[in-house]
């Protein structure tokens, strides 16, 4: 039992390296947003608004 434990903890933290090295990777490809640039587009909550409807249109035309 204990060595079923330590088998998916070992597998738990590779999966953590794989999702770790993904992210380091896409932040080397990643470009830098310029201030101004940004600071023209959608705030964050008005970002996250629109988001969530979006979200619940599409649930919405699923069920029907």
């Amino acid at each position: 039992m204990d060595e079923m434990f330590r088998m998916l903890g070992r597998e738990h933290e590779a999966d953590l390296d794989r999702e770790a090295l993904k992210w380091q990777r896409a932040a080397e490809v990643r470009t830098p947003r310029d201030g101004p640039a940004k600071a023209a587009g959608r705030s964050g909550l008005r970002r996250l608004a629109s988001a969530r409807v979006a979200l619940f249109a599409r649930v919405a035309r699923d069920f029907q």
